[in-house]
């Protein structure tokens, strides 16, 4: 079953497949560390997503991109489709900004926090989040432009029937030419 799944997987377009790859990586990038050092004279410490002062925008940050994947995800093993198809790259973009928004703001909060403690820094963790969730962001904006392109695309373009055949009737003659004018020659 698993082997199932991962063909469907590889089966989808490159757009989906960036898009799903950002949301793992997003997924994966909140487990990472996001800021260690020295705290006050403590050992060193570390703190991934779930951690820290950040730890309500990781939590929030890891469903809304288990939020995009599953959207995906759930078709392909069968179950079944959590939104709409005519709305799923709208829900997807809304995801992205909101889930790049968020990373933003856990990064403002660990500047501020690096900035106060000197021995503190910011870990790679919320770089690979922030690519990931930015590549959610933008795979999804393209594909929402490209869905609104084939919706016009298909509303002005429709399936030409057969060509509707008019029989062409001889009309009445063409009137006959006019005779040359005289004109007199006065000598």
């Amino acid at each position: 079953m698993a082997q199932s799944i991962f063909r469907r997987i590889r089966s989808l377009d490159l757009e989906e497949q960036i898009l799903n790859g950002g949301a793992l990586i997003a997924l994966v990038g909140v487990f990472l560390p996001w800021t260690g050092g020295y705290m006050l004279g403590s050992d060193v410490i570390s703190h991934s997503g779930f951690g820290f002062y950040t730890s309500l925008i990781g939590i929030a940050i890891f469903i809304i991109n288990l939020f995009v994947l599953l959207i995906t995800l759930s078709p392909l093993s069968g179950g079944p489709s959590i939104i709409r198809k005519n709305i799923k790259e709208q829900v997807r973009l809304f995801c992205g900004i909101q889930s790049t928004v968020l990373v933003l703001a856990a990064l403002s909060v660990l500047m501020k926090v690096t900035l106060q403690f000197s021995r503190m820094e910011i870990r790679f963790g919320v770089i690979v989040t922030l690519v990931g969730c930015a590549a959610v962001m933008l795979e999804s904006l393209l594909r929402m432009q490209e869905q609104r392109k084939s919706d016009v695309h298909d509303f002005f373009h429709h399936k030409e029937e057969a060509p509707i055949q008019t029989i062409e009737r001889p009309g009445p003659p063409p009137p006959p030419p006019p005779s040359p004018e005289e004109h007199r020659i006065h000598p």
